[in-house]
């Protein structure tokens, strides 16, 4: 495979006639002519909810009741002709049928995970000697956990390896068992994809988004050393959860426990983000997300875990089902950051537009004024009626100098490569095919955690 490959972009999946066995749907154009043709007719959508291939480890932190709620206010059932009492049944049985918990994403109650605590009391000594590593600055490693069970994405993942081979960052690629890392081997050998950067881990985890539940590594401030902030998870995947605690186990790090004790915090990797110097980003999800815990302590355990000087907190989009500052933000240097823009009739245009607002009105932790660039994002639209599909930009990775962004097979990627090579001169954009994972909420942010370099602090 070549990394100059230009990939031909069409339907990945077919749209299949529905029957006794499962359809595979997927695409923006697909999933509108079905809306189109079962307007008003909510028995028919629940028997292509029932025969729909579903989505694959779906990712959304609210509950169906909240969904039924953001659908209503947009006016989405009114889009379908139903009923309130029949969207909520419609979403019901999305839920049941993406095996999404009705009650949403519960997280852990504190003190059921056992944790080493190292280094948590807030201005502690140990505290103070560690920040947030970034992926704006040099890489040493980038984790990827392998689509074994998700066969549509591992060509995706042979490109974003292939981009990545020689990048000077070394990708880890976590696999359950060694009979699925045998057959990732093989997999990348017949796309023609040398594994000669890549140091294979073999350790449980259930989902692909290793963005959110991995480690979030620190430097040693004025050192070369590393340690790792564990955040709290939810729980259904406990296995996702253990991966930070597995990292510091086998590394002998540090870690900065948020999972236990006065200092809890439920968080996802994917909203969090540091310019380096003392700010951390995330969205007001965050907040939602721990109940009962005022905003102004959720955000001193945050800045805690990274001895971080300032909070920036915007409002998260309400269709986006997971709420995270990726998804529609992306700081690109320590003083340059991106922020989504969308169409003025879209439902979320105005939150997007205080994001900006907010970003350019702030300062990074040196004191120095953010550069805001917009970057326009495709309206949304839906799968199986009901779960929004938020397309984005934001969600790219930079690895030293190169960049593994986003694409959707419509005439704006290019204006969207032209954005990022004006920002990051010199650095090789790698445009990859999201179309299939956006569906589950996520691109290619989500999918990877950086290992920032502690040899360069600076």
């Amino acid at each position: 495979m070549s990394k100059h490959l230009v990939h031909s972009f069409g339907f990945l999946l077919p749209l299949a006639a529905f029957g006794a066995s499962a359809a595979t749907i997927t695409g923006e154009s697909a999933w509108k002519e079905i809306d189109a043709a079962q307007h008003g007719n909510l028995d028919a959508m629940l028997e292509i909810v029932a025969t729909t291939t579903p989505l694959h480890q779906v990712r959304t932190s609210r509950s169906a009741e909240d969904l039924v709620e953001v659908l209503h206010d947009a006016g989405r059932f009114a889009e379908l002709g139903l009923t309130v009492e029949e969207g909520r049944r419609l979403v019901n049985a999305v839920y049941r049928r993406l095996d999404l918990p009705l009650e949403g994403r519960v997280a852990r109650e504190p003190g059921l995970k056992p944790a080493t605590d190292v280094g948590t009391a807030p201005g502690s000594q140990t505290e103070a000697l560690f920040r947030a590593a970034t992926e704006i600055e040099p890489l040493a490693g980038v984790l990827f956990r392998w689509p074994y069970d998700w066969a549509g994405m591992r060509i995706r993942y042979a490109e974003m390896i292939d981009a990545l081979t020689g990048s000077g960052a070394t990708l880890y690629v976590w696999t359950d068992t060694q009979a699925q890392q045998d057959a990732a081997k093989s997999y990348l050998a017949d796309q023609g994809v040398s594994d000669e950067d890549v140091r294979w881990v073999i350790d449980d985890t259930q989902t692909v988004w290793i963005r959110d539940y991995g480690p979030n590594f620190l430097h040693e401030v004025g050192g070369d050393g590393w340690g790792i902030a564990d955040f709290h998870y939810y729980n259904s995947r406990p296995e996702d959860d253990n991966t930070p605690l597995f990292v510091a186990g086998a590394t002998g790090v540090p870690v900065m426990n948020r999972q236990t004790g006065a200092h809890v915090v439920y968080t996802e990797g994917g909203n969090l983000n540091h310019d380096g110097l003392g700010t951390v980003v995330y969205s007001q999800r965050t907040y939602a997300n721990n109940p009962g815990v005022a905003h102004e302590e959720i955000d001193r355990r945050i800045r805690g875990a990274f001895s971080a000087t300032q909070s920036l907190v915007p409002e998260d989009p309400t269709l986006d089902g997971t709420g995270h500052v990726d998804m529609f933000t992306k700081i690109v240097s320590p003083t340059d950051i991106l922020v989504a823009q969308y169409d003025s009739n879209e439902r979320d245009y105005q939150i997007l537009e205080d994001a900006a607002t907010l970003f350019a009105g702030s300062v990074n932790g040196a004191g120095d004024p953010w550069n805001v660039t917009r970057i326009w994002q495709p309206d949304v639209y839906y799968v199986f009626f009901i779960f929004p599909v938020v397309r984005t930009y934001t969600n790219s990775l930079i690895v030293n100098d190169d960049v593994i962004l986003p694409v959707y097979n419509i005439p704006y990627d290019d204006t969207a490569i032209s954005i990022y090579q004006s920002l990051l001169p010199g650095k090789t954009i790698h445009p990859i095919d999201a179309r299939v994972i956006i569906e589950s909420a996520g691109a290619w942010h989500c999918v990877t955690m950086e290992y920032a370099d502690p040899t360069n602090p600076d």
